[in-house]
């Protein structure tokens, strides 16, 4: 009797918690519970629920809302109460009004907490363990970590500050940009993943709830950081993340913030799928083809999410067609982003497979991305800087499935493992030319070959600096041609000098720089100069190369091990007026540092440069050379200064 009498009270207790929604209401319902067969029904009673029926078979009914552990549904005009055990919530049309809708609030918690799909996360930046941990560690105590400089923002009191003032202007573009895409909340969710402290998803929480509230997304286009294309996107699956976890936590017990996080998403997929706000050809575009495909896949119940998958795999399509070609370059003038759009493209893949996605078709042609790679590698590991690519040394296992590339592992590993290419000589699409002495062996050491690769074409803006026809040359395991690299993306000088032809090694007209519009695409080259036109050509030298020697044709370079560089102008043409000068290398993001360069003028028109370079790996100099040249070619016979004898011979 007291078991029974315990059961009563909790009954009643739960029945006057529940709130009253009109008929008409509840069958305009988008949500629906399918009720499993033997479930008990219950009704009230006056005051009190009681058991009434069993569902011989298995029913769907419209969804009124929850209350406790119930679901309270409609059959006609009949009111049923259903143990949430026994029903599963379905969903269907979930518009931005109904996401807003209170009536509707305690639903949308039911749905967003428990959503079938999406459960393998897509993660933008992968962090250790460790440094997940301590980096959400250092942000309970208002101590944020910003990938970028100055790296570190004080943020005393999330739920009061002020991203639009309080944010302190710095010189790195990267900066906003990265807070706004919620690098902190990727932080906090991927460290709640290593040990489940509640408190980084009650932070990550109240992060969202600052941020919303200080940006609706109706301003979207007053607020060029917080809804940067780029950073809308990658925002967006920070957001999936967060909820992939926070749905099933301890937490999770608030229906207004369910709502609003459903609104959120909701809103960003629209703001994705906005063709104003969308960025053709280029990889921002791509991310946003990404992320709107990651919300249209996870929750089928928004009313536009079967448009915004179609058009998400359709621009997406358009977007491979244009910037991937098809023997795997990725077409946007910069080496560095054949690794970072590959490792995004192929993770993007892996979550695609593992949560049984679909993509576009030319989502396979990513798999062909590494074995262009590993001929822009240069023996140091290193990528040419061209366009906007630092000096970094890229290691195996930075890539993704790099068991399936034995040639790459091989040329990322300095020839310790993997299998040894066999192509020293190559064009990787219209963009770059390679060549390489050796691959090591029993033709020398690995990091001793020389390695040249040039750049050429002009597909669109994207990372393109005014580098047509532009070359790096290493050897002997330094550089001897290198490009200035990208600075940062920053407004200061020394970005904007990167960018000029000056900054590169290749010919220009005196004073003038490639002019980089729409006009030109796919047009690499000079078009029009005056009858008298002096040209400029330039080899930026690597750091610690050393001036020995020059004259109106030539510059002899050393450095500290020996090593040496000869440039000589040979006589084809108006006359060289050959010069050394200084110009600046950033190896890597506000680095800035001051190199020689050569410099050579010619005037007249249909100038052409034959230039002789000889790369030591001791002092050698080009003793002596005689040009012949035929209706097809130049031929260059030389001596070295060590008696060695070779021939070159150059189509015309």
């Amino acid at each position: 009797m007291k078991r029974h009498l315990f059961v009563w009270i909790a009954l009643f207790l739960i029945g006057s918690t529940l709130t009253p929604v009109t008929a008409e209401a509840a069958t305009n319902s988008p949500y629906q519970l399918n009720v499993r067969t033997g479930a008990v029904l219950y009704q009230f009673v006056g005051k009190t629920l009681v058991p009434k029926t069993t569902l011989k078979s298995a029913k769907t009914f419209p969804a009124v809302t929850t209350s406790g552990s119930y679901y309270r549904v409609l059959d006609g005009k009949t009111t049923w109460y259903v143990r949430k055990q026994d029903g599963a919530l379905q969903a269907t049309n979930l518009s931005r009004s109904i996401l807003s809708a209170s009536t509707y609030a305690r639903l949308t918690h039911e749905y967003m907490r428990t959503l079938p799909r999406g459960h393998t996360p897509y993660n933008y930046d992968e962090l250790k363990p460790s440094t997940a941990v301590s980096r959400a560690d250092a942000v309970l105590k208002g101590n944020w970590y910003i990938p970028s400089p100055p790296y570190e923002l004080r943020v005393p009191n999330i739920d009061t500050y002020r991203f639009d003032a309080s944010i302190p202007n710095v010189d790195s573009n990267s900066f906003k940009f990265q807070i706004h895409y919620f690098t902190t909340l990727n932080q906090l969710t991927q460290a709640y993943t290593v040990n489940g402290r509640d408190d980084y998803l009650r932070y990550g929480k109240r992060i969202i709830l600052s941020w919303t509230k200080q940006y609706p997304v109706q301003d979207y286009q007053r607020h060029p950081w917080p809804y940067h294309d780029h950073g809308t996107a990658i925002r967006t699956f920070h957001l999936l993340n967060f909820w992939n976890v926070y749905r099933t936590s301890r937490v999770n017990d608030d229906p207004a913030f369910s709502q609003l996080f459903a609104k959120t998403l909701y809103e960003h997929a629209a703001l994705l799928s906005t063709p104003s706000f969308y960025k053709p050809n280029n990889n921002h575009g791509i991310f946003q083809d990404m992320a709107l495909t990651a919300v249209a896949e996870t929750h089928r119940s928004f009313d536009r999410s079967a448009a915004w998958r179609s058009l998400a795999t359709t621009r997406l399509t358009k977007q491979l067609n244009h910037s991937l070609s098809t023997d795997g370059v990725h077409l946007e003038h910069s080496p560095f982003y054949q690794i970072y759009m590959y490792d995004t493209l192929s993770r993007f893949n892996d979550w695609a497979a593992a949560n049984r996605f679909t993509l576009s078709n030319r989502m396979r042609d990513v798999r062909d991305m590494p074995s262009a790679l590993t001929y822009m590698l240069k023996p140091n590991g290193t990528l040419p800087m061209f366009g906007d690519t630092p000096s970094l040394v890229h290691r195996p296992e930075a890539i993704p499935h790099i068991e399936r590339y034995p040639h790459l592992r091989y040329a990322m590993s300095g020839g310790t493992s993997g299998t040894a290419p066999t192509t020293r000589v190559g064009r990787l699409s219209d963009q770059y030319a390679f060549f390489r002495q050796h691959w090591g062996g029993r033709a020398g050491k690995f990091q001793d070959a020389v390695h040249i690769m040039m750049t050429a074409g002009y597909h669109s803006n994207v990372h393109k600096h005014a580098d047509d026809l532009s070359i790096d040359v290493s050897g002997y395991g330094r550089d001897f041609i290198v490009e200035s690299g990208r600075y940062a993306y920053t407004n200061r000088p020394e970005r904007q000098s990167v960018l000029q032809a000056a900054a590169h090694n290749t010919v220009h007209v005196s004073g003038q720089s490639f002019k980089l519009m729409p006009s030109n695409l796919g047009r690499s080259s000079i078009t029009s100069v005056g009858v008298a036109s002096t040209f400029v050509q330039r080899f930026h030298l690597g750091v610690g190369l050393n001036r020995v020697e020059n004259g109106s044709r030539y510059a002899y370079f050393k450095d500290a091990a020996g090593r040496s560089l000869h440039v000589l102008q040979l006589d084809i043409g108006p006359v060289p007026k050959l010069a050394v000068g200084s110009s600046y290398v950033s190896y890597r993001d506000y680095d800035w540092q001051r190199r020689n360069q050569v410099v050579t003028t010619k005037r007249g028109k249909g100038v052409t440069y034959l230039t002789l370079l000889h790369l030591g790996d001791k002092p050698t100099k080009i003793k002596s050379y005689k040009v012949e040249t035929t209706p097809r070619h130049h031929l260059v016979r030389y001596t070295l200064s060590d008696g060695t004898i070779g021939t070159l011979s150059m189509l015309r």
